[in-house]
């Protein structure tokens, strides 16, 4: 979508214009239910959250300023708020540390992050990874977003997205290895 477009919308919408927040809605509430899907695993409280992400959304849309980020980068780190508080309300969130070494895997972790995977293998793994690892591997393998668009959404230098993504899908594919081995 166009960043003038985007930016043209987001000012309809501050001045009350239900066919530009509508728009804006539709744009983004697909991209932002998989994101908050992925991170709590239940359709149910995935689409609550959601929900409150549009509703904080809708709420700070007179205070957001745009600065040429697209404005999914805004709702991506609600999401993220939201799913963090929904997790600590539930008292089962939990940061786990990066290992300071890599896995040794004996394979490339970019096949085993695009390899087909079940579904609730993937949202069972994707929990046991700290809070950024979970982030970037949403946003770069599910919504399918470059180095720099995930830098924008994470408010990272690409370099550090490249650092992030390397050691999430290297603790993904040991993570997932261990779920298909049975240990826990």
């Amino acid at each position: 979508m166009p960043q003038d477009d985007e930016r043209q919308l987001i000012e309809r919408a501050r001045r009350g214009d239900r066919a530009a927040l509508s728009e804006l809605y539709r744009r983004h509430v697909d991209a932002i239910y998989r994101y908050v899907h992925l991170r709590v695993g239940d359709p149910t409280v995935a689409e609550d959250l959601t929900a409150e992400v549009f509703l904080r959304a809708l709420e700070g849309l007179g205070e957001y300023r745009y600065t040429g980020v697209p404005l999914i980068a805004w709702l991506y780190r609600i999401a993220r708020a939201r799913t963090v508080d929904h997790w600590r309300r539930a008292g089962r969130y939990q940061e786990i540390e990066l290992s300071d070494k890599i896995a040794a895997t004996g394979s490339d972790p970019e096949v085993i992050a695009s390899a087909r995977i079940e579904r609730s293998d993937l949202v069972v793994v994707l929990r046991r990874l700290t809070d950024a690892q979970q982030q970037v591997i949403i946003l770069r393998f599910v919504e399918e977003m470059s180095l720099a668009q995930a830098a924008a959404v994470m408010g990272k230098t690409v370099g550090a997205i490249k650092a992030l993504q390397h050691r999430a899908l290297a603790s993904l594919a040991r993570l997932m290895g261990e779920q298909r081995k049975g240990i826990r």
